[in-house]
């Protein structure tokens, strides 16, 4: 070994003995608090801190021991960090990058998952509420005019005062619908007055039932009263051409309107017994036009006497 060589682990052996007398001086702090104030308490410090080594088996000369309390009175190995700059904020954010990248790219994961959640839950449903309120408000701006037109054409249809007084409550009742911007009860009067409009169109002839193979006619025990009965003659509506139509009819039984091609219309007996004798007579019934519906009337003109009850089943 050279003696440079040696001289150099001589001064790194002399340094990290020093270093080592510092560290065992900040673990004694109460010990440096006291002694350490003023030169005359160096060589006391002196003596103790080698009474430490000397209890662990180290020997460890004065001279180090002294230049460890010279370099820990100068804050030689204390680590100072350096000043705040902008140099020192890049040096930072440089070393840091990889944990910055992955923070980073978290919080845009966040903001976009924020942000996806927030458009399809209500971004769009709030989107789908305003363009259904425009279509809406669009829809009841034009109405009044729609109205106005379908009630004009049933007036025009109409031949009898009860349709008239019919158009003009189903106009009013869905014009109170335009004012509250209520577009269900507008669009169900607009429905009722065209309905109603084809209804005043309708020309047919009640037919009374004759088949051999069908009913003309049926009586039926009301319940609430077992002791009496009800007699029913079973028409059906057949154009001018011949079709059979399929009408709604309100049951006197249950209140439901049902749609069908047959139902049976309430008499007395003496009118039942009338058909019902026809029909023995031959099998034919002669007088089988129960009633004739005219285009401008809501309802027929019987010619047999009829309360106007009718059934849909039997």
């Amino acid at each position: 070994m050279s003696d440079n060589e040696q001289t150099r682990k001589i001064d790194l052996n002399e340094v990290m003995l020093a270093m080592d007398v510092v560290d065992t001086l900040r673990h004694q702090q109460s010990l440096v608090d006291r002694e350490l104030g003023a030169e005359d308490h160096d060589r006391a410090l002196i003596e103790k801190v080698r009474d430490i080594y000397a209890g662990q088996g180290l020997a460890v000369s004065d001279d180090i021991i002294a230049e460890g309390v010279k370099a820990l009175r100068e804050e030689r190995f204390t680590y100072r960090p350096p000043e705040s700059s902008f140099q020192l904020t890049l040096a930072r954010l440089y070393v840091n990058r990889g944990r910055w990248v992955k923070r980073g790219a978290l919080a845009v994961l966040v903001l976009l998952a924020i942000y996806t959640i927030h458009y399809f839950f209500v971004t769009v449903p709030q989107n789908r509420v305003r363009e259904e309120q425009q279509r809406t408000l669009q829809e009841l701006t034009a109405m009044p005019a729609k109205l106005a037109e379908e009630r004009d054409r049933v007036l025009a249809e109409a031949r009898e005062d009860a349709a008239r007084k019919q158009a003009e409550g189903l106009y009013e009742t869905a014009m109170a619908g335009v004012s509250r911007q209520d577009a269900d009860a507008v669009n169900q009067g607009y429905a009722a007055l065209r309905q109603l409009y084809d209804q005043l169109t309708l020309e047919y002839r009640l037919h009374i039932v004759s088949r051999p193979d069908a009913s003309s006619g049926v009586w039926r025990i009301p319940e609430n009263n077992p002791n009496a009965r009800n007699y029913y003659i079973i028409v059906e509506a057949v154009t001018p051409e011949g079709k059979r139509l399929a009408l709604p009819v309100v049951s006197e039984e249950d209140g439901k309107t049902h749609t069908v091609e047959q139902w049976g219309l309430r008499v007395k007996f003496d009118v039942f017994e009338q058909v019902r004798r026809d029909k023995m007579d031959d099998g034919i019934i002669n007088r089988n036009v129960f009633g004739v519906k005219k285009r401008g009337y809501l309802t027929p003109e019987f010619s047999f006497p009829t309360t106007g009850g009718a059934i849909a089943q039997w």
